[in-house]
């Protein structure tokens, strides 16, 4: 899976669902909206001590401008935590031993997030895209990742990039289940107006899971 190396760390809907970006302006000053609270919101969990470093010998650059931007727009950023479904519906019921297990996300929770910030005459954009989703199984196995949301399970017989087979059963496992974590892996594309750019990630958000695997048996009839 070429996303392995990143992981350090709702309905089900059509993956075809248009993805309109989430576009938010904000000023390096209170990092929020012009004319909301001056009291700017915790900075989310998941960018841990994350941060943007600027440089730049060109004053034309406005590099200590642009370092206070893209770093207020990054701590304004809040990432939505992935909602997984599976099918079989491993979670509500129990998925089998050697059945293709599908894992997947709302597309409407795969969109791009925008904030722009402004510090004085300097403006900078930053764009956060969802890259991969990952499963940890917690059967002992390698991390799962696959490329976008994943694929809602709704033909017979069709494969999907988003899937893991259970090669034994959870009645090992604490409670009789499997604990494992759904996430996704962000990076942040950031931008300005003096020419100063650059990215910033992974950013990777989890989803703690708890996942019941059985193993049928079979039954010979004459």
């Amino acid at each position: 899976m070429a996303l392995c190396g990143l992981a350090i760390g709702a309905l089900a809907v059509s993956s075809t669902a248009e993805a309109v970006p989430s576009l938010t302006y904000r000023t390096a000053q209170t990092g929020m909206p012009p004319g909301a609270s001056q009291q700017a919101p915790p900075r989310d969990s998941v960018l841990g001590g994350l941060r943007i470093e600027v440089s730049s010998r060109d004053p034309a650059h406005h590099a200590d401008k642009v370092g206070m931007a893209a770093n207020r727009g990054l701590s304004s950023f809040t990432f939505p935590r992935p909602v997984p479904f599976f099918a079989p519906p491993a979670q509500r019921v129990r998925t089998l031993v050697g059945v293709d297990t599908w894992f997947w996300v709302s597309a409407v929770s795969w969109r791009p997030i925008v904030r722009v910030v402004a510090a004085g005459s300097v403006v900078v954009t930053l764009v956060a895209t969802p890259l991969a989703l990952q499963l940890v199984p917690g059967d002992g196995s390698v991390l799962v990742s696959c490329p976008g949301p994943g694929l809602p399970w709704l033909v017979p017989g069709t494969r999907s990039p988003c899937s893991h087979i259970f090669q034994r059963a959870s009645t090992a496992g604490r409670a009789g289940r499997f604990r494992g974590t759904v996430q996704s892996v962000w990076m942040v594309r950031w931008t300005s107006n003096t020419g100063l750019a650059g990215t910033v990630g992974p950013v990777v958000v989890p989803t703690p899971v708890s996942l019941r695997v059985v193993e049928a048996q079979p039954v010979l009839e004459r």
